[in-house]
Parts: C-alpha cells; sequence; structure tokens
C-alpha cells in the first residue's frame, strides 16, 4: 500500500467515528485549506508544521480531480469534518510523505506524523503500529454486542440469523415472497459494511437468474477470444468480492445470493459449497490471474472471512433443494406473526437507512465468528451435558428413520449454542432452552423429509421430546405440527 493510501485509510477511520471532532483543538482553516496543528505536542513530535495542508477546501484549485498542470492532488471523497468554525467540506491530499519526521525537516504532509497524532486521540479505537517497515492497524474493540445494535435489528429473526452467521458462514433464509429475507440480509450487510482503499464495499447482492447453470457465474471463465484474441479470464463480480477478501483478512465481507433457488443449486454451487467446507482446497481456475496480477499457479484460496447467504421463495417458479445442502447450512424460515404484516397499513413502510457501524465493529463481528469456529464458549459443563441429553434422545427418533445427523451437524450445533451463549445478557437455562429449540429447528428438522411410511412416528416422537419435562421447544413444535398436517393432506412432508 502506498504512503498516500495508508493516510486514507487512516482519515477514513478517524472520519467514520466522530469526523475528526477529537481533533477540533488542532484543526486549523486556512483560505484554501485545513491543516492540523503539529506544534506543542507535549513531544511527540518535534515542532515543525508537518500537516500542513492536509484537506483542500472548495476554494482551492486542488479541490477539482485535476488541478491546472494536470496533476490529481486530493482524492474524489469529499469529507464534512467538524472543527471550531463549524462543518467544513474538503477533500484529502494525496501528497504525503513516508520518512521520517526529525528536528529539521521541511514542513510537510508526514505519514508518522499523522499515525502519532491519531495514536493519541483515538488510542481506545485503535492503535497504528508499525513493524518491518510495513504499518499495521489493530483495532481494540473487543466485543460484538446485540445491544449495540440498531433499533431496527431489534427482533428474533435479526438475533437468529447473527447468530447463524457467527456459528458457520452459511447461512439460506427461506419462507413466502416479500417476508424480508432479502432485507434483513442487506441491512446486516450495511451495518457491517466497510470500504476499502478503492472504494469498494465489503457485500455484495446478486440476483440468482434461472440461466445459472454451471460455476462460471460464480467464479468467472478464461476467454481465449477476448483481448484480440490474446485471451483474458473474465471476472465476475463474486470472484472480485473473493480476491478482496482474501486480500483483507480482518474484515468479514458478506455475499447474499438472492433467490438462490430460481435455478438448480447443485448446478452452479456444489463446488462452491465443496470449497466453503474445505478452505484449504484452493479453486483452481485455468487462466486466472490474482488481483494483483501475480503469477500464480492458477489458484484461488476459499476466504475464511466469506459470509454466503442465500434466500429462498418456494413457488412453482423454483427448484427445491436438496438435503445435502440444506445440511450444511443454518436454514431460517421467515413467517411474520398476522399482526405484523396487517401492521403495515398503519404506516408508510418506508425502508429503514441503515448506518453503518463504528469503526472496529466489523472487525469484532469477525473475530468472534473465529473464535466460536475455533472452540470458544462459555457453556459449562452441566448445562452442556443437558444439551447432549436432549439432542441424543432426537438421534435415537431420527435414526430408526434414516435421518440421523453427522459429526458436523453436532459441530455446527455445538457453535450454535457458543455463538448464542457470547451474544446473550445474561446466558441462563431459559436462553439455552431458547438456543436448542432454534436448532432443533434449523439443523435437525430441514433434513426430515418423505411420506407416511419412510416417517412413520418420527413426527409425533420429536414433538414429545419438544414438549417434556416442562421445556416448551416452541419454534420446534409448530413447525412439527405443520410438517404432521401436511403429511396427513398430501402424503408427504418436507422442511421447505
Amino acid at each position: 500500500m502506498t504512503v498516500k493510501d495508508c493516510a486514507k485509510v487512516i482519515v477514513d477511520n478517524i472520519y467514520k467515528i466522530d469526523r475528526l471532532e477529537r481533533m477540533c483543538d488542532r484543526l486549523k482553516v486556512m483560505d484554501h485549506n485545513i491543516k492540523i496543528d503539529t506544534s506543542d505536542t507535549d513531544g511527540l513530535l518535534p515542532n515543525g508544521n508537518w500537516l500542513r495542508y492536509m484537506f483542500a477546501r472548495p476554494s482551492s484549485d486542488m479541490y477539482n480531480p485535476e488541478s491546472s498542470d494536470g496533476k490529481t492532488r486530493v482524492f474524489d471523497k469529499e469529507y464534512v469534518i467538524v472543527c471550531q468554525e463549524g462543518e467544513q467540506k474538503c477533500k484529502l491530499t494525496t501528497e504525503w510523505v513516508g520518512s521520517e519526521v526529525v528536528e529539521g525537516a521541511q514542513s510537510n504532509n508526514y505519514l508518522q506524523a499523522l499515525i502519532i497524532l491519531v495514536n493519541k486521540y483515538y488510542s481506545d479505537v485503535f492503535e497504528i503500529k508499525r513493524k518491518s517497515g510495513e504499518y499495521y492497524l489493530h483495532f481494540l474493540k473487543k466485543e460484538f454486542l446485540l445491544e449495540d445494535l440498531p433499533g431496527s435489528f431489534d427482533s428474533s429473526f435479526s438475533r437468529r440469523y447473527i447468530t447463524s452467521l457467527l456459528a458457520k458462514p452459511f447461512v439460506i433464509l427461506t419462507g413466502n415472497s416479500g417476508t424480508g429475507k432479502t432485507r434483513i440480509s442487506k441491512q446486516i450487510a450495511e451495518y457491517l459494511e466497510v470500504i476499502d482503499t478503492n472504494g469498494d464495499k465489503n457485500w455484495l447482492l446478486v440476483p440468482v437468474g434461472a440461466d445459472w447453470t454451471d460455476n462460471t457465474r460464480i467464479l468467472g471463465f478464461y476467454n481465449p477470444l477476448a483481448d484480440s484474441g490474446a485471451g483474458k479470464y473474465e471476472k465476475t463480480g463474486i470472484l472480485k468480492l473473493i480476491e478482496r477478501a482474501n486480500k483483507n483478512p480482518e474484515i468479514p465481507y458478506f455475499l447474499i445470493l438472492d433467490e438462490m433457488n430460481l435455478s438448480h443449486v447443485e448446478r452452479y454451487f456444489s463446488d462452491f459449497l465443496s470449497h466453503m467446507e474445505t478452505p484449504d482446497n484452493p479453486f483452481e481456475l485455468d487462466g486466472y490471474k490474482n488481483i494483483d496480477n501475480e503469477e500464480v499457479a492458477e489458484k484461488l484460496s476459499y476466504p475464511e472471512n466469506l459470509f454466503v447467504t442465500g434466500t429462498v421463495n418456494i413457488d412453482e417458479t423454483t427448484y427445491m433443494f436438496s438435503p445435502k445442502v440444506l445440511d450444511r447450512a443454518n436454514v431460517i424460515e421467515f413467517k411474520p406473526d398476522k399482526e405484523d404484516v396487517l401492521g403495515v397499513f398503519g404506516f408508510a413502510g418506508r425502508e429503514v437507512k441503515i448506518t453503518p457501524a463504528k469503526s472496529g465493529v466489523a472487525e469484532a463481528f469477525l473475530r468472534l465468528a473465529k473464535e466460536v469456529r475455533r472452540g470458544k464458549g462459555r457453556v459449562g459443563e452441566q448445562q452442556m451435558a443437558e444439551i447432549r441429553d436432549i439432542f441424543t434422545a432426537i438421534y435415537e427418533i431420527t435414526e430408526k428413520c434414516g435421518y440421523e445427523f453427522s459429526y458436523r451437524t453436532v459441530r455446527e450445533i455445538r457453535q450454535y449454542l457458543s455463538a448464542a451463549c457470547e451474544l446473550a445478557n445474561p446466558w441462563n437455562d431459559a436462553e439455552m432452552y431458547r438456543a436448542i429449540d432454534e436448532q432443533i429447528l434449523q439443523k435437525v428438522l430441514p433434513k426430515i423429509h418423505g411420506n407416511q411410511r419412510q416417517m412413520g412416528t418420527m413426527l409425533d416422537e420429536l414433538e414429545v421430546i419438544c414438549k417434556q419435562n416442562g421445556k416448551e421447544f416452541r419454534l420446534s413444535r409448530r413447525k412439527i405440527e405443520q410438517m404432521k398436517g401436511r403429511l396427513a393432506a398430501v402424503q408427504y412432508a418436507s422442511f421447505i
């Protein structure tokens, strides 16, 4: 990363926090520029004018993308910073010096001076360290908390979706059209939005088309006729997102596949799903060059920081998911209550605009997800023993009909319970039973499908589990009742 790009990353992060308000006393508005006063820093910096024209104001010739000499001297992004003179529109200069700030150095915009002041004024948020000649920005926010989320995420569906993402980075949202599946996945991505130095977001929403018949819609393909016959790898937006995720491993990236079952999922997604399960096994793509166009062995690593959400509508225009796909995800069915649906008559129903979270929140989300996947958890031994007993009873019932769950299912259930425990405040038996209920619903029941002869009394026995010992697994029991009703009506039942 160049010196000017480093400066932009730093400024973008402190701007996201408070528009430089903490440094208000040091901002000096000039006729055409805004500088940061670096004098009298209690020994942090030698006295001097080390940040003398950081921002260009609209009255400056530098403000336009191209200056009079044809040289771009500012970034395109416009900032509105807060200082003693009020709000000021400005653009960050591209002219930065990467050398050390020493006594007697010439006045200029020194990256080191910016780093030293930011480390002082924003020490509770992040720390910029230098190692082997490279600067690293370390976020100090330690926790991702549900109580910090905006009020628009105050719903059981939002909590279940976030917990599911933390447990495993593949979630399927199913339900009737118009129930809010795409909206919630997009809003969570917007809340955890991070924009890199190239202006690219860390999320992408892609509508799946009925013509998706192979994985070229996901990973692109080599076109030997492009570039006048020289050949070129045609990259998709999804592949570019994967490249950026690999390049920025401390930031979460979100891929939303909208109406995922508008085509046969196995035709275009099976290869992707396989690499998701074995991330150490990279994609091998003929003719592919990576984001930096390096001479690599035509391989693309699957990023640990990529979260995939698929939305699913069930009607006559779509295809059913195979149990293999459902088994690899947390499946959340969106079915709003009647009161919530009819309540829309009472207001305009405009979509809520989501403001991105403060700097460091997205990184905290990713850190928590990695910790959960690697075994972090505060669930006590006594609670875990009770959890094991409940799922042992469920296993014995489903095994008789050939629907027993695998190592992967148990591991992902445990990860979900660990994520729920980390998010809960406080974590108690009631929260534990709620998480168990959600995992019966999202991980066990989606595997079950068949006719009366295949299932026998399995649904009846599972319903008993959901009501025994005074525990009421309400969500699971309601879904079992629906499946039993369908089985009685059409002699066949499935989760979706």
